[in-house]
C-alpha cells in the first residue's frame, strides 16, 4: 500500500536524521575544546577569558541546533503519526469494504435465488394449488428483503454524500410513536409492550423519525430470540426527548456498544450471525439523530437479559 511506503521512507529519513543529530550534538559539544586545540597547535596561547568566551560561543550555537533540529526531529516524528493513524484507517476502511461486498453479496444472492426458485416452480407447475398460496407468501418476503436491503444501501449512500434532506415540522413523539408503532409490527409475529408518557414535544422530520423507528424495531425483533418480544419507551428528562428500543435476546457480546453505529458492524453471538443483514440498521439510526440534532446509546439491559438502544433528540421549545 502507499501508505506503508510512505511510512518506509519517512521512518529512514526520520533514523538517518536522528543518527546526524547525535553526531552534531556531539561535535557540537566539543567544538569549544576543539578550537582551543586547533589555536594552540598554531603556537597561539590564548587568556583564559577568551578561552571561556570560546565555549561559551560554541555552546551557544549548540543551543541553537539543538533547537532547530529537535524542531525538525518532532514534524518528522509527527510525519509518521499520521502515517500510521492513515494506515491503520486504511486497513480497517479495507476490511469493512471486504465485510460489506461478502456480506452484501450473500444478502442480494439469497433472496434472488429463493424468490427465482419460487417463481420457477410456480411457472412449470410443480406446486400443488394448496401450497401455490405459500409460495407467493415466501416470494414477496424474499423481495421484502431484497427492497429493505437495498433502501438501506442507498439511504447510507444519500446520508454518506450529504444528500439526505430533512423536512422538520413539529410533532409530538408519544403520539407518533403510538401510532407509527402499530403500522411497523402488524406483519411481525410479536409482542410489543409500548410505555409513553405525557406530550414529548420535538421538532423532526417525520419520514427520519419512522426510518428509525422500523430499523430499531427490526433489530429488535431479529435479534430478540423467541419467543419475539420488544419493549419500546418514549419519555423526556431536562431538555432531552428519549426514545428507547429493548429487546430480551441474548444481548450483545463480542463487540463494544458503541461500535454497533458503525457502518457493517455487527455482534459477534451465534444469534447475530445466523441472522440476514449488513450492519447497516443502527447506522442509519445513529446518522439520522445526529442530523435531527440528537445522539444515540446502546448497552446490554440493566436487569436481566436483552440489547437497548436509546435515541435521544433536543425537546421543542415552549
Amino acid at each position: 500500500m502507499r501508505s506503508r511506503s510512505m511510512l518506509i521512507l519517512y521512518s529512514s529519513v526520520a533514523i538517518v536524521l536522528t543518527v546526524m543529530l547525535s553526531w552534531w550534538v556531539y561535535f557540537f559539544t566539543q567544538l569549544g575544546n576543539m578550537l582551543l586545540v586547533d589555536v594552540s597547535e598554531a603556537g597561539v596561547e590564548l587568556p583564559a577569558a577568551a578561552s571561556a568566551a570560546v565555549r561559551d560561543a560554541a555552546s551557544g550555537k549548540m543551543r541553537m541546533f539543538l533547537f532547530e533540529g529537535g524542531f525538525l526531529v518532532v514534524l518528522l516524528l509527527g510525519g509518521v503519526y499520521m502515517i500510521i493513524r492513515s494506515m491503520r484507517t486504511e486497513v480497517l476502511i479495507h476490511r469493512q469494504q471486504r465485510d460489506f461486498l461478502s456480506a452484501v453479496t450473500h444478502e442480494l444472492k439469497s433472496p434472488v435465488a429463493s424468490a427465482k426458485l419460487y417463481v420457477q416452480s410456480l411457472l412449470l407447475g410443480r406446486v400443488k394449488e394448496e401450497k401455490r398460496q405459500r409460495y407467493l407468501e415466501n416470494t414477496e418476503e424474499d423481495l421484502d428483503r431484497l427492497g429493505q436491503m437495498v433502501e438501506h444501501l442507498l439511504e447510507s449512500a444519500r446520508i454518506s454524500t450529504g444528500r439526505s434532506k430533512l423536512v422538520l415540522e413539529a410533532l409530538d413523539l408519544s403520539d407518533f410513536t403510538r401510532k407509527t408503532v402499530p403500522e411497523l409490527t402488524k406483519l411481525d409475529n410479536v409482542e410489543v409492550e409500548l410505555l409513553t408518557s405525557e406530550e414529548v414535544p420535538i421538532v423532526a422530520d417525520p419520514s427520519a423519525l419512522e426510518t428509525i423507528l422500523r430499523n430499531l424495531i427490526a433489530n429488535a425483533i431479529k435479534y430478540g430470540g423467541e419467543p419475539s418480544r420488544i419493549q419500546i419507551a418514549v419519555g423526556h428528562e431536562g431538555s432531552q426527548a428519549q426514545l428507547s428500543v429493548r429487546d430480551y435476546g441474548p444481548g450483545l457480546q463480542g463487540t463494544k456498544p458503541e461500535a454497533v453505529f458503525q457502518p457493517f458492524v455487527r455482534g459477534e453471538n451465534e444469534l447475530v450471525k445466523s441472522q440476514p443483514g449488513v450492519g447497516l440498521g443502527l447506522y442509519l439510526v445513529a446518522e439520522l439523530a445526529q442530523a435531527l440534532g440528537g445522539s444515540v446509546a446502546a448497552g446490554n439491559a440493566d436487569q436481566g437479559t436483552g440489547f437497548s438502544v436509546q435515541v435521544l433528540l433536543p425537546l421543542a421549545r415552549g
